[in-house]
């Protein structure tokens, strides 16, 4: 009961966490300067009779909470985000559904791949610390973090691109397209090697930081004095303990993710979340903006539960914290 009494207790701040972020978010898209219904008349904006039809059809006649009201009702019930009235009067859920798998196919693949690699170099520049391998994993880990993601971007796109020719420097092939996976692969290739850099260098300094601690205790004295090998001991004893920041990062980067590749969406013609806020942004379609807003609110609560969940798991120290 304790457990299921923990686990509702951080399901209302989650939220929680979200009403205000989005109420937030609707407050601050009612200071943004310009106006929907101008945007949306045109040369008729000048007519005071038509922008009140449109703003009583709209419900922008209504005091600011009964819109939020209204909104945060429709989404509860329906998951109704509105209308994208500058973008052919399709429904913000529409849009988001179909700009959706190309950013989670960035994130997943992002993610799963800078931590392949981080982990193993990572458990070597531990094992080998301040040695000549050490040095050079750093050294690397320093270069990347310190290369910005449109560098990157624009350095990979003059070689496989211009150069050598091996992969396109635009566009977005979908999956179920009529090319199959393997146009979709050679497509998103370059942008997740942009998102794997900076990943990577990040992941693997956190892990790398912890191991060293970590071997430093005495269970791992222990485990040594048992004879047992070096490659048992990583993976078994210091791998888990020493992956708590690794994990929370890897937790708040997915959520950071879904709009935090703006640049990257935007500079390789990716159809993505991010690209979707920045499109909207500069067409005033706030309702859309609210609902991309809202997903990577969503995304960040759900995902950093789930690292708490996954806490407990990794160390019995925290599920009997929680139990007490």
């Amino acid at each position: 009961m304790q457990i299921v009494r923990t686990v509702l207790e951080r399901v209302a701040k989650l939220v929680i966490v979200v009403l205000i972020v989005s109420f937030l978010t609707f407050l601050l898209t009612k200071l943004l300067p310009g106006d929907l219904t101008a945007t949306l008349l045109g040369p008729e904006a000048s007519n005071p009779e038509a922008v009140a039809a449109l703003e009583a059809e709209l419900g922008l006649d209504k005091p600011m909470l009964v819109q939020y009201w209204d909104y945060i009702s429709g989404v509860v019930t329906d998951f109704d985000l509105g209308t994208a009235y500058a973008t052919s009067n399709f429904p913000v859920k529409d849009l988001l559904t179909s700009r959706l798998p190309a950013t989670i196919q960035l994130m997943l693949m992002a993610q799963v791949i800078s931590l392949a690699i981080s982990v193993p170099l990572a458990m070597l520049s531990a094992y080998r610390a301040n040695s000549l391998t050490d040095r050079s994993i750093t050294a690397g880990a320093f270069g990347l973090i310190s290369v910005p993601s449109f560098a990157m971007a624009v350095f990979l796109v003059y070689l496989f691109s211009l150069q050598l020719d091996l992969l396109p420097a635009l566009g977005y092939k979908r999956i179920t397209g009529p090319d199959g996976i393997g146009a979709n692969l050679r497509s998103v290739a370059l942008p997740v090697a942009v998102l794997v850099a900076g990943l990577t260098a990040v992941y693997t300094r956190l892990l790398r930081s912890d191991l060293i601690a970590t071997l430093q205790e005495d269970f791992i004295l222990m485990a040594r004095s048992k004879g047992l090998p070096t490659w048992h001991i990583l993976l078994r004893h210091a791998l888990r303990p020493s992956s708590f920041s690794l994990l929370t990062v890897f937790g708040i980067n997915f959520g950071s993710l879904i709009g935090g590749s703006v640049i990257l969406e935007y500079f390789f013609s990716i159809p993505g979340v991010g690209l979707l806020a920045v499109e909207s942004i500069g067409k005033r379609d706030y309702l859309a903006v609210q609902g991309v807003v809202l997903l990577i609110a969503v995304a960040f609560v759900v995902v950093n539960f789930l690292v708490d969940t996954l806490y407990a798991v990794l160390d019995p120290r925290v599920r009997r914290a929680g139990a007490r």
